[in-house]
């Protein structure tokens, strides 16, 4: 059973937090709240978020400020934001809010129809961007795996020639020093480059990841430090 949303109401007001909290609650979704940015701040690092509410006119922290901070963090900076606003919001404010990176704008007084299907939009947006990073995982493992099979294959086919080859002048009596001699150092050139493709297999967990894109990341296959 998938988990319901969590959302996160940040407004000042005792009133007006819970009247949000109230309608966001009703329709299923789990609602925390903080009376600030600062408090806010402090929630998203104690646990993760799929949608923020926040009031933008707000003592310690504004709301402005709480969005930049949200996403200037690589760990919150995918979080929908959607601002509160007062009833007369000037364009000036509503640049400042894009400035920061703000997803939305609502003002009051709004309508608890407006705020639901603005809250289902911004979650629906962060659902099918959360696929898409998803796959694109899926995606590098999956390349990353064809990499490593193909660079562990090449040396399996080596190793595996000479030793039938010497198998079969072994059957037929006719395998003589030299040719031993001149296929054992190939066989051991060959296992160790399986032993290199096996040694950064291990070391996947100290593997480099950079990011490429916002939220898509990629693996780097330098080879890892062998564990001795």
């Amino acid at each position: 059973m998938n988990k319901p949303p969590r959302i996160l109401v940040v407004e000042d007001s005792d009133d007006n937090r819970r009247l949000l909290s109230i309608y966001l609650g009703r329709e299923g979704y789990e609602v925390v709240e903080a009376r600030d940015g600062v408090e806010a701040l402090e929630a998203t690092a104690r646990s993760a978020f799929d949608l923020i509410c926040s009031d933008v006119q707000m003592p310690r922290m504004d709301g402005y400020t709480l969005c930049r901070q949200l996403k200037e963090n690589p760990l919150t900076g995918t979080i929908p934001i959607i601002l509160i606003t007062a009833i007369h919001t000037s364009v000036e404010n509503t640049l400042q809010g894009l400035h920061v990176g703000a997803n939305d704008f609502i003002s009051r007084p709004f309508r608890q129809s407006e705020l639901l299907a603005r809250v289902q939009t911004q979650l629906r947006i962060k659902e099918l961007q959360d696929g898409l990073v998803e796959a694109e995982r899926v995606a590098t493992a999956g390349r990353m795996a064809v990499t490593m099979a193909h660079e562990i294959n090449n040396p399996l086919v080596g190793i595996l020639g000479f030793v039938e080859l010497l198998q079969g002048h072994l059957d037929q009596g006719t395998l003589t020093e030299e040719e031993l001699r001149s296929a054992l150092p190939r066989i051991y050139q060959n296992a160790q480059q399986v032993r290199d493709v096996l040694g950064r297999l291990r070391a996947m967990s100290k593997a480099e990841v950079y990011t490429y894109a916002t939220g898509l990341e990629g693996f780097s296959l330098a080879q890892g430090e062998e564990d001795g």
